[in-house]
């Protein structure tokens, strides 16, 4: 294993520099092998740099040696969505449009958190143009693939991250999910992710799609993402919507308490109500059926008869706010440099100009309605679980499934957004590969603030599946 840290838990590694048997310099040194390496065959990162990184790292092994630990992040590398800014690295945002602030006189408050507590921040990861759809490709950086099959894509926005992360670029990243920006590339590479209750991790500056926007961890393993949310998880001046501190510890679980816990399983998640052409893939439905056979064989409390009866349909408010968010947006752009722009980021420009205030306030009306009755819902259930995702991986260039009946960009993601909506932690965990090889999801949704039962429901699938030790192959 000497030879291969970068395949080591932030878990591992800390645990590992306390003993000596390793120390940041080290684990810096193969990660920074890695990225060079694996970076042009992902595309991942859009920006690192090595003696930044090595300069970090030697900072921090000198504090592990005299006994002068900075904090729980010690050490650990960790790469960064290049949609939050950073004082050291340019923030371009998938994007050529040069009348956007590029640089900063601040990190973000999760990145200013992060150095807090010692990590070795190694670079900016790809993103679409602003985020904007759940595939990573863009004008400017090309397509990001995805490790497990690069012929397809890692999914998004925030494919960079976890593409990083599952092909050993560092065991930890930061992503953002406006509508499943997490949680989609997650899935579709085989990672844990988290999607917050909305204010739990303070974001700076605010979003362009407002507070359907949050910030969560990309890791291999729960623990990790629960160390990671440790720290991203306290309130900061920068952001007036964060949340009071919990002092939760997300990175450990009481696994013996999920039997007594009343889990809703949801296969379309109450989405099949607008959309009838909504259908599991034939290998996706084959795993989900499989993993729940294996969830009843461990005695938890499943039930399967309730129905998700959303008052009004999530898609339309989603998109409402979406395309309003991309219209406002485009008033901060200089006009030369539309052409510049991403086609489909063009389309979500011209949609949103078509609403009016009275518009995107009645989408907020309706908003609210389905947040209060998945609150009353969650009387009858502890949690919500149900697949992250409909469809496998698409292929590298595609933003819609090949042969997919619908031409709308959010048409085959329908089981994310809605979370982002209500306001709804949710996380989604690998539990199993298609036939083809491809890792396949489950969501995992708890009531507002319980963001730890997303954790610890997510750790007990992760013991039951056991397959954070699958890497993908020729990494």
């Amino acid at each position: 294993m000497k030879n291969e840290l970068y395949k080591l838990s932030a878990v591992d590694l800390l645990s590992m520099y306390k003993t000596k048997e390793t120390n940041p310099l080290e684990v810096s040194l193969d990660i920074i092998k890695q990225l060079e390496n694996k970076n042009s065959q992902f595309n991942a990162f859009v920006c690192f740099d090595k003696e930044k990184i090595l300069q970090q790292a030697k900072l921090s092994s000198e504090r592990w040696s005299s006994g002068k630990v900075k904090g729980i992040l010690d050490g650990v590398p960790i790469s960064i969505k290049d949609l939050l800014v950073t004082k050291d690295y340019p923030t371009r945002r998938g994007s050529f449009i040069e009348s956007l602030p590029i640089t900063s006189d601040k990190d973000a408050p999760v990145v200013k958190k992060i150095l807090e507590q010692g990590g070795i921040v190694l670079g900016k990861t790809t993103t679409p143009e602003f985020g904007h759809k759940g595939t990573t490709q863009s004008k400017r950086y090309g397509a990001t693939l995805n490790p497990w099959n690069t012929k397809l894509n890692s999914g998004g926005s925030s494919g960079g991250s976890a593409s990083a992360v599952a092909a050993g670029m560092g065991p930890l990243s930061i992503g953002t999910d406006g509508g499943g920006s997490v949680r989609i590339p997650c899935s579709f590479c085989g990672l844990f992710g988290h999607k917050p209750t909305f204010g739990k991790v303070p974001a700076y500056p605010i979003s362009p799609f407002g507070t359907v926007a949050n910030i969560g961890p990309i890791t291999r393993t729960v623990a990790d993402g629960g160390l990671l949310m440790n720290v991203i998880a306290k309130p900061d001046k920068d952001d007036w919507y964060s949340l009071p501190y919990d002092k939760e510890i997300y990175n450990e679980f009481d696994l013996n308490e999920v039997k007594n816990l009343k889990i809703g399983v949801f296969k379309y998640w109450g989405m099949k109500n607008f959309f009838n052409q909504i259908s599991l893939e034939n290998s996706v439905e084959v795993v989900y059926e499989n993993i729940l056979k294996k969830l009843k064989q461990e005695g938890l409390q499943l039930t399967f008869d309730s129905k998700i009866n959303w008052p009004n349909n999530p898609a339309d408010i989603f998109k409402t706010m979406w395309y309003v968010g991309a219209a406002n947006l485009s008033k901060k752009i200089d006009d030369e440099e539309f052409s510049k722009i991403d086609e489909n980021f063009l389309q979500f420009i011209d949609e949103g100009n078509k609403y009016s205030v009275f518009d995107f306030l009645a989408a907020e009306a309706k908003r609210a309605e389905n947040a209060t009755y998945l609150s009353y819902l969650f009387e009858k259930f502890d949690v919500l679980i149900g697949p992250t995702m409909p469809v496998l991986p698409l292929e590298c260039d595609a933003v819609i499934p090949k042969d997919y009946e619908s031409k709308d960009l959010f048409s085959w993601t329908p089981f994310t957004y809605p979370f982002n909506l209500t306001k709804h932690p949710s996380s989604t965990i690998n539990c199993g590969f298609s036939s083809s090889g491809l890792p396949i999801g489950i969501q995992v949704v708890a009531p507002h603030y319980e963001d730890k039962r997303c954790f610890q429901i997510s750790a007990y699938l992760e013991k039951v599946f056991s397959l954070t030790n699958i890497w993908p192959k020729n990494i």
